[in-house]
C-alpha cells in the first residue's frame, strides 16, 4: 500500500493474471513528484508516501476525496457532518485541522482565515484524477509553512488522456445523486482539451437520537483545462473551474484558474514557471460571511552539477486579500479587511554518493510572512538501498505553521461559550488573534523501510518521532470590555502548548493469486502535549485514534465481474467510542463503454459518529448506505 492499491486496469485488454505480476512489480517504481517537487521513483523517496491511482479511487466506491483518503494507512478520516470533515495525519485532527498541506494540481487550498482545508469545496470530478499523492510526514523544506504533518497533492490528468466522452450517474438514499458528463477534444495537431461539469445531493445525515441533523448539501462544480504540446519537451497547462456548495441556509463558491509552462531540457534540466488565481467566498449560519482571494506566482528550475549532483531551486510570490463581515452576534468584526504578502525562496541538492545505493538530499526553505516574519525550514535526508527490492531512508526536518487571520491578527473575535460574570458586570468569552504570536514549530525525526520480499508480496513501514514547540490554543483571559447586556472577556490565541508524539505505520500488500489482492494496514500514534489546563491539553493529545487498521480484499471474478470490499477499525477518541465498519462495491463491466457499480458504505451498523468534538458546528453520525453507479464511455 506504499503506491498504487490498484491489482487490476479496469478497462485492459490483457489477462488478470497478467496484471497480478505487473502492479506487484511496479510497486516499487511507482513516480511520485510531491517529495521533491520533481519526479521520482518511489523506491528513491526518503518519506512516508502512499499514491492513490484513479483506478484505486475507482474501485473503493468513494463519492469524494474525503472518502478515498480513507485507504490511507495513518490518514484519520472522520466526519463530523454530511458536508464537513476532520482530516489529518500523525494526529492533531479536528474540523479545523491546521498541519496538513493541500494542493490541487499545485494550487495551494489551505485556508489562511481559519488555517484549515474547506473539504466541502473540493468536488473534483473522480474520474479525470490521475493521483493524489500523500506525504505523512513534513514536506515544508520544498513546500513551506504549513506542511507540517503531512502533504496532499491531487493531480487530475492531462487533456491528452482524457480524449471522448464520458457520462455517470448514481442514485442511492444517502448519496442521493452524483452525476456529471466530461468531453475531450483536440485543436490541432498538438492542442488538447476537456470540459466538465457536475452536480451531488446528499441527505440529511442522524443525530445520535436518530432524528435529522439538517445538514445535507448539494454542490454544483464545473471546468475545464487544455493542454498545449509545442514539441516533446515543453508543455503549456491552463485550467479553472467553479464550485458552490449549498446546506440548509450556508452558502460557500470557489472560482480558480492556473496557468503553468513546463520546459525540459534533458533528464536532470527543466524548469517550470505557474501562476493561479483563487476565489473563496462563505455565507455561514454560524456568523462568518466573508472570503479570500489569492493570487500566487512560483517558479522553479532543475539541473546537474557533475554526474553525483541534482540541485532543484524555486521561488514564490503570494498576494491575499481576505475580507470578512459579521452577520451573527456570535462574531464580532473589528477590521473586515486584511491583506499579507508571503515571499519564498528554496534550495535542495540530491548527491549520489554511491551512485543506486546510496543518496544524500539536503535542502532548505526561506519564507517572509505577515504574521511571524522570517521562517526557515531546513531538512536532511537520506536512502540506502542494500538491494534493488529494499529501502532504508531516514530524514530530520524543521517545519512551521504560521498562525492564520483568526490567530494572529486583531480581525475579528469569535463567541465561544455562555456568558459568565467577572468584574463589574457579566462577560461573553471571546476568542481574539494576537499578532505577537509565533509560528508552530515541528522537529521531525522519521525512519523508514521498504522491501518485495517476493514477487506477490510488498512491505512498507515508517517510524516517526516529533517534537513540537510553541502550539498555539486558547490561553487566559486578557482583558474584561464592559458592556450592556454583556460585556467581552477576551481570551487571545497564544503559543501555550508543546509536547511529542510518535509512533508509525506498517502496510502490507499480498497477491495470493492471479485474481486476488489483499491489503492490511496499522498506525498507532501516541502523544503526550502539555500545557495550562485552561488550554485542554488533552483534548488535542486524544484528537485522533491511538490505533488504527485497514483490510482490504479485491477479487476479479471474471473478466467483466470485480468485487472490493474493505474492513476499518478506528480507536476511541475523547467524546468518540471505537467502531468497526465495511465498505463493499460489486463492478459489472456490461461491456467495454458501460459500466455498473454497487456501493455499500458502513455495514455493519446503522449509523456511528467519528468527530465527537467541534466549535461551530453540527455534529452527527454517519448512516449506513447503499448507492448504484452507473458509467457510460463514448
Amino acid at each position: 500500500m506504499a503506491a498504487s492499491l490498484a491489482p487490476y486496469p479496469l478497462f485492459a485488454q490483457s489477462t488478470a493474471a497478467d496484471f497480478a505480476d505487473l502492479s506487484l512489480e511496479e510497486l516499487m517504481n511507482e513516480t511520485v513528484t510531491s517529495v521533491s517537487k520533481r519526479e521520482q521513483r518511489l523506491s528513491d523517496t526518503a518519506s512516508a508516501v502512499t499514491v492513490l491511482s484513479n483506478e484505486d479511487i475507482r474501485r473503493s466506491g468513494a463519492s469524494n476525496i474525503a472518502e478515498a483518503l480513507r485507504l490511507v494507512p495513518g490518514m484519520n478520516v472522520a466526519s463530523v457532518n454530511a458536508g464537513q470533515w476532520a482530516i489529518s495525519t500523525r494526529g492533531f485532527n479536528s474540523l479545523y485541522a491546521n498541519k496538513l498541506l493541500v494542493l490541487v494540481d499545485g494550487r495551494a487550498i489551505y485556508s489562511q482565515i481559519f488555517s484549515g482545508v474547506y473539504w466541502d469545496l473540493e468536488q473534483t470530478m473522480l474520474e479525470d484524477l490521475d493521483r493524489i499523492e500523500i506525504i505523512r510526514g513534513p514536506g515544508a523544506t520544498v513546500w513551506g509553512a504549513n506542511a507540517v504533518n503531512g502533504v496532499i497533492n491531487i493531480v487530475t490528468r492531462s487533456a491528452r488522456d482524457t480524449q471522448g466522452g464520458l457520462l455517470y450517474g448514481s442514485v442511492g438514499d444517502v448519496h442521493e445523486t452524483d452525476s456529471g458528463m466530461r468531453y475531450g477534444g483536440r485543436i490541432g495537431e498538438r492542442t488538447y482539451y476537456r470540459v466538465h461539469a457536475g452536480y451531488q445531493s446528499t441527505d440529511d445525515y442522524p443525530l445520535a437520537n436518530g432524528q435529522s441533523a439538517g445538514d445535507g448539501w448539494q454542490s454544483e462544480q464545473g471546468g475545464f483545462r487544455i493542454d498545449h504540446h509545442p514539441d516533446d519537451d515543453a508543455q503549456l497547462t491552463w485550467l479553472g473551474g467553479a464550485t458552490g456548495v449549498e446546506t440548509g441556509a450556508d452558502r460557500s463558491r470557489n472560482i480558480h484558474t492556473l496557468g503553468r509552462l513546463t520546459r525540459r531540457w534533458s533528464d536532470r534540466s527543466s524548469v517550470e514557471v505557474q501562476a493561479y488565481f483563487d476565489h473563496t467566498y462563505r455565507d455561514e449560519t454560524n456568523g462568518a460571511r466573508g472570503g479570500t482571494d489569492t493570487v500566487d506566482f512560483s517558479a522553479q528550475h532543475t539541473f546537474g552539477i557533475g554526474e553525483r549532483n541534482d540541485v532543484i531551486w524555486g521561488l514564490g510570490y503570494r498576494f491575499s486579500d481576505i475580507s470578512v463581515r459579521e452577520t451573527n452576534p456570535l462574531l464580532a468584526v473589528r477590521d473586515g479587511d486584511l491583506e499579507t504578502h508571503l515571499f519564498s525562496l528554496f534550495v535542495q541538492n540530491e548527491f549520489r554518493v554511491v551512485p543506486d545505493r546510496l543518496t544524500l538530499t539536503a535542502g532548505v526553505k526561506l519564507e517572509h510572512n505577515d504574521y511571524t516574519g522570517v521562517e526557515v525550514q531546513p531538512g536532511i535526508r537520506g536512502v540506502f538501498k542494500p538491494t534493488e527490492r529494499q529501502t532504508l531512508w531516514a530524514s530530520v526536518s524543521r517545519a512551521v505553521r504560521t498562525p492564520g487571520s483568526l490567530e494572529g491578527s486583531d480581525m475579528f473575535a469569535i463567541v465561544f461559550g455562555p456568558p459568565f460574570p467577572g468584574p463589574g458586570g457579566v462577560y461573553l468569552p471571546r476568542v481574539v488573534g494576537d499578532p505577537d504570536n509565533s509560528a508552530e514549530v515541528l522537529w521531525a525525526h522519521e525512519l523508514g523501510w521498504r522491501i518485495q520480499p517476493a514477487n506477490h508480496i510488498s512491505v512498507d513501514v515508517a517510524l516517526f518521532y516529533n517534537i513540537y514547540r510553541d502550539l498555539l490554543s486558547i490561553g487566559n483571559v486578557s482583558q474584561f470590555v464592559p458592556g450592556v447586556p454583556f460585556g467581552s472577556a477576551e481570551f487571545p490565541f497564544t503559543n501555550n502548548l508543546q509536547g511529542e508524539t510518535y509512533g508509525g505505520e506498517i502496510s502490507v500488500t499480498v497477491s495470493p493469486g492471479a485474481a486476488w489482492r489483499l491489503s492490511a494496514s496499522y498506525s498507532l500514534l501516541l502523544a503526550d502535549i502539555r500545557g495550562p489546563a485552561s488550554a485542554n491539553p488533552h483534548l488535542v493529545e486524544n484528537s485522533s485514534p491511538r490505533h488504527q487498521a485497514t483490510l482490504g480484499v479485491s477479487h476479479q471474478i471474471n473478466r467483466r465481474l470485480s468485487a472490493d470490499g474493505w474492513l476499518r477499525y478506528v480507536d476511541n477518541l475523547q467524546f468518540t467510542p471505537s467502531y468497526v465498519t465495511a465498505d463493499l462495491q460489486i463492478t459489472w463491466r456490461i461491456d467495454d463503454r458501460l459500466e455498473l457499480s454497487l456501493v455499500g458504505r458502513n455495514l455493519l451498523e446503522d449509523q456511528h459518529p467519528e468527530q465527537g468534538f467541534s466549535y461551530f458546528a453540527t455534529l452527527s453520525e454517519v448512516p449506513r448506505s447503499f448507492h448504484g453507479k452507473l458509467t457510460w464511455r463514448f
